[in-house]
């Protein structure tokens, strides 16, 4: 009798978990051929607008800026912005000093980096710009990412997203993990949408065609923006390409305490964008079902260590409780959902510059996947909080010159 009880959801959930195998699968097997540079003329370089919103950044917007202006991009072809929304420490001074200009704005009613860019972009003329590109303020941009930006051109009508790559990516387990399943996402997974024709997902480092803001303006003020973007324009049939030639550096939380703010507001800003973006997406005509089944995916469903967990589960289940050839059948298809993430990985560290101390870290995965259960269930008891709860930041930043890119 159990047996019959617990088989049906079983298989539910497993066919669940067979999606991203089955989106990754497609991809594989429809993606076109690269398609090089682009044929038709570049005479021009395109005009970047960068915008850096900055709440109370002062530890890290110094090398933030410093980098911008450093880049190899012609200065008349390129404008930096700082955003300097509420500030109460030596963000302004900072800015300031490293010579690049900045918005103050003062709105202890509406507060946020959503709400701090609608606000500057409503005050510039973005018809002298091609791309407008959100920097957050933690971050370093490499020396040729605006050069690498500009290999997409024409920009105006297209959202894209760089490599957005690990700064800090070699100080502890926690940073090495997140710095692989960028490596994952960026050498493989999005290469593999963009050849395919599907929409990219977008995060720090995103660009934005000026021609999409002058038609559209600026249209996401949840608690992830960049997310709520994505479904906003592949609902309404925007293109998102991938830059593979230009990398941002994040910082990642280097401890659980840190990390655990920044993973509950994504979570939670995720199940509010999966209630109101999902149906429109499923709805929309301007999009194929290709799409459609590939942002269910980036949406709907749980990061690998979580989909690790329930696949597991789902193989002791129905090895122990369902038994026979039903249960083997179920734990051998759960288990098998998992070959899209054990490939990627594979790909991933057979590329990366440290991979036997960053497979080290996997010692730390079971403690890694409890603290991330837990995570799940305080964001389940804290929904009604619409806050923007800043993560703690951490001074000291590797060099750029030190780090690995993601190969193109």
């Amino acid at each position: 009798m159990l047996r019959l009880i617990l088989a049906p959801p079983l298989i539910v959930v497993t066919a669940v978990l067979w999606l991203p195998l089955l989106s990754e699968l497609l991809s594989f097997l429809t993606g076109r051929a690269a398609a090089g540079p682009v044929t038709q003329p570049k005479c021009r370089l395109p005009r970047l607008l960068f915008l850096v919103p900055a709440h109370n950044e002062e530890l890290m917007i110094g090398s933030c800026l410093n980098a911008l202006s450093a880049m190899q991009y012609p200065v008349e072809h390129r404008r930096i912005i700082v955003i300097a929304d509420n500030c109460s420490d030596a963000t302004v001074s900072i800015a300031k000093e490293c010579g690049v200009e900045t918005m103050e704005r003062i709105d202890a009613r509406l507060p946020g980096k959503p709400r701090a860019i609608a606000w500057a972009l409503d005050q510039i003329d973005l018809r002298q710009w091609d791309a407008c590109i959100i920097i957050d303020a933690d971050s370093i941009v490499a020396p040729d990412f605006g050069l690498g930006v500009a290999d997409l051109r024409p920009l105006n009508d297209i959202v894209f997203q760089p490599n957005n790559v690990v700064l800090n990516e070699f100080d502890s387990w926690l940073t090495r993990l997140a710095g692989l399943l960028g490596r994952c996402r960026f050498e493989v997974t999005y290469p593999l949408k963009q050849s395919a024709g599907l929409n990219c997902p977008i995060s720090n480092g995103m660009g934005i065609g000026t021609g999409v803001l002058m038609d559209g303006g600026w249209r996401s003020f949840s608690i992830t923006e960049d997310t709520e973007l994505y479904a906003i324009y592949t609902e309404s049939g925007v293109k998102i390409r991938h830059a593979p030639l230009a990398t941002v550096y994040s910082q990642e939380a280097d401890s659980l305490r840190q990390g655990a703010t920044q993973r509950r507001r994504w979570l939670a800003g995720r199940l509010y964008i999966i209630r109101e973006w999902g149906p429109r997406l499923l709805r929309s005509p301007r999009i194929g079902w290709r799409q459609k089944l590939d942002a269910f995916v980036e949406l709907g469903l749980s990061g690998p260590v979580l989909h690790l967990l329930v696949a597991l589960a789902i193989v002791a289940i129905s090895l122990l409780m369902v038994g026979g050839p039903l249960g083997q059948w179920i734990a051998i298809l759960a288990s098998i959902s998992l070959s899209a993430l054990g490939v990627t990985t594979i790909v991933a560290l057979a590329r990366h510059p440290e991979p036997y101390r960053t497979v080290s870290s996997f010692m730390m995965l079971p403690l890694y996947a409890a603290w991330r259960v837990l995570v799940l269930f305080g964001t389940m008891l804290t929904l009604r909080d619409k806050g923007w709860h800043r993560t703690a930041r951490t001074a000291a930043t590797p060099s750029v010159a030190s780090l690995t890119p993601p190969r193109a």
